[in-house]
């Protein structure tokens, strides 16, 4: 059944997040029983309508992944393929085909988006949106830091996901990912700076507090509809207010996150610091960084360059 809302629109980007509420509640303490408050929280809140994950740089992934998909699809024939490790929910798969819907319905017929992630909850979350849109798509459920199978891929996006990979196994991560890269691919690698300071924690709880107090409200007035009883959702929300603040593989300079990519197995061809205002007015603010970056796999070689190649 497609959705009404389209992938192209450049407010929705495709999702119903209502309806992924709806979905994430009824979900998530089936499959994801540890970590069902933080994949209820990420939906939550953005269902309130306030900035969150993948709202921080959307603008700058939608504009660069346009012109990587465009160059490729026009470099080759055939199909694309697009792989996405690591999601929440549905926003990081709604981003890349947004960005694919906007070269054309041809541009969007020729690409399969594949979402890996260690939970099934943002995969079934996925798998809906996918139907909904009529996308080619698969998803597997995968440990990236204990892998066996390979996704070759044309783009390989990941957003957000190193700093749930401990910093000890991060270099090894990105170099089994970079070698999913078909000749010609690239890796969109998009991440948070989170600095060790009090003022930008005070920030991020604040927000947090904020959206949940906001959700409640919405919920009370019945602007927000969720069929379970608000109040255990809001003892969820509660819960997930500080889960954010100690993951294991995060990145405290954008120098740092700068030194695993360019000591990889391959070229570092853009690096984009983006700011990110959080909180304001009545609370804590705090100007946090954001890195936009590329890594590019080699092309394929022609048959000259291969015979002039040294033995």
């Amino acid at each position: 059944m497609a959705s009404t809302n389209h992938l192209s629109d450049p407010v929705t980007f495709g999702e119903d997040l209502a309806s992924n509420l709806q979905r994430v509640l009824e979900i998530a303490p089936r499959h994801c029983r540890d970590c069902a408050d933080y994949h209820i929280r990420c939906v939550a809140h953005r269902a309130t309508g306030e900035r969150f994950g993948i709202d921080s740089d959307r603008p700058e992934l939608v504009a660069l992944l346009k012109g990587l998909v465009g160059r490729r699809l026009a470099e080759q024939p055939g199909r694309l393929d697009i792989v996405i490790a690591g999601s929440a929910d549905t926003g990081v798969l709604a981003t890349v085909a947004h960005a694919v819907s906007l070269l054309g319905d041809e541009a969007l017929a020729r690409c399969r988006f594949t979402v890996l992630d260690l939970c099934p909850t943002p995969l079934l979350l996925c798998r809906h949106f996918a139907a909904e849109h009529g996308l080619d798509f698969a998803s597997a459920a995968v440990d990236l830091t204990a892998l066996g199978e390979r996704f070759p891929a044309d783009i390989l996006v990941m957003h957000s996901v190193f700093r749930f990979i401990d910093s000890s196994l991060q270099p090894a991560v990105l170099k089994e990912l970079g070698s999913w890269l078909k000749p010609g691919g690239a890796m969109v690698f998009s991440n948070r700076i989170k600095t060790r300071t009090s003022q930008e924690t005070r920030a991020d709880i604040a927000k947090r507090g904020a959206a949940n107090a906001l959700f409640g409200a919405m919920a009370e007035r019945g602007e927000i509809k969720v069929a379970v009883d608000p109040g255990a959702v809001m003892k969820r929300l509660e819960r997930a207010l500080h889960d954010d603040e100690s993951r294991v593989g995060e990145f405290r300079t954008a120098d740092e996150l700068k030194g695993l990519l360019a000591g990889g197995p391959l070229p570092l061809t853009h690096f984009e610091e983006i700011v990110c205002e959080i909180g304001g007015g009545d609370r804590p603010r705090y100007r946090r960084k954001r890195v936009l970056a590329v890594l590019a796999a080699p092309g394929e070689q022609s048959p000259e360059q291969r015979l002039a190649a040294p033995s």
